[in-house]
């Protein structure tokens, strides 16, 4: 698994080194809460994404973006009384990224693709991610999001709070 994350981390940083005039390299990190059936078993998610948007129109960026969500286990109540510990559950998502610039300040967009399962017993699924940012400045943008991850009835969803900065 550390291969495929390497790999992917270098596919990005490559595209991004042989078209660095064409488009911008973000990072950013995230706070999140698990929604629907996942916040039964999660207390609280934390991320980070790296992507590279070239533009394609105006005010209209696409490109690749890998992120890395983490869902940290809760204890849960179960019949009798006891309690049980949920392990933690970490994904891999690799999509396409679209933003569009509604005005200056604000920017609307979406991520589809697929996200691998990095926990023990762990399957990967659909990924989507619609997002809304607002730019603080011309490398810094606030976002609230609320992203999806769906195989055969397993949702893992949450809702987040992010900060990007142009690296």
């Amino acid at each position: 698994m550390k291969k495929l994350l390497i790999v992917a981390f270098v596919t990005i940083m490559g595209v991004g080194a042989v078209n660095a005039q064409e488009g911008v390299l973000n990072g950013g990190l995230n706070v999140g809460v698990p929604t629907g059936d996942a916040n039964d078993f999660y207390g609280l998610t934390l991320g980070a994404e790296l992507n590279y948007m070239y533009p394609v129109a105006d005010g209209f960026t696409l490109g690749p973006s890998i992120q890395y969500s983490h869902f940290f286990g809760k204890d849960v109540e179960v019949l009798g009384g006891s309690t049980i510990e949920v392990s933690d559950a970490s994904f891999l998502p690799i999509s396409g990224a679209a933003r569009f610039n509604v005005s200056e300040k604000f920017v609307v967009g979406a991520n589809l693709g697929y996200a691998i399962g990095l926990s023990e017993d762990l399957d990967g699924g659909f990924y989507y991610r619609p997002v809304v940012g607002y730019k603080i400045d011309d490398t810094t943008q606030l976002n609230i999001s609320y992203s999806g991850i769906s195989n055969d009835g397993l949702e893992m969803n949450n809702v987040s709070l992010g900060v990007m900065f142009g690296i």
